[in-house]
């Protein structure tokens, strides 16, 4: 749609970052720039993420973060450097749901599948506890099942786009 579209792929350090693409050549840029990255299973730096997007994005403008629903890294990392990006930048964070914690809260009839039932709903309850604490920093979120999640995403950034926030 003519929105210009930059790229960082940050955990503790910048592994990948584009910007200044034209329409023609975003997809085949953000392809090339996507592809030869690995996951890891480190901690993410929230401080040092927040650093690079402040030092990049000199404008106001839409920041996505792709990562959990994790309260605890969430509060002992985002959350502490938070005001620093909200106060700049319209943040959305988007997290993926795990189905297998769904099919588990839907589980009753043995007294495994109800305790299974027990902690699953456990953990959507400190899903939407940390949603709520997010969206008090003026964070934007989308919370969606696998299949759901990009189509949410997107619903989410029209939205924003069609009540003038961006």
């Amino acid at each position: 749609a003519g929105d210009r579209v930059d790229f960082l792929a940050y955990d503790r350090r910048v592994r990948a970052w584009l910007s200044g693409a034209g329409r023609e050549e975003l997809l085949p840029a953000l392809v090339s720039a996507m592809a030869p990255l690995e996951a890891e299973l480190v901690e993410a730096d929230a401080a040092g993420m927040v650093a690079a997007v402040l030092a990049r994005a000199q404008r106001r403008c839409l920041v996505v973060l792709l990562t959990d629903l994790n309260p605890a890294a969430l509060e002992e990392g985002l959350l502490p450097v938070l005001p620093r990006l909200s106060a700049r930048h319209l943040v959305l964070l988007a997290a993926v749901r795990d189905p297998q914690v769904s099919r588990m809260a839907a589980g009753r009839g043995s007294a495994e599948r109800v305790y299974d039932a027990a902690a699953a709903e456990r953990l959507a309850g400190e899903r939407r506890r940390i949603t709520a604490v997010l969206r008090r920093h003026g964070v934007e979120v989308v919370d969606a099942d696998p299949e759901d999640f990009a189509p949410a995403l997107a619903d989410a950034y029209l939205a924003l786009k069609a009540a003038g926030r961006l």
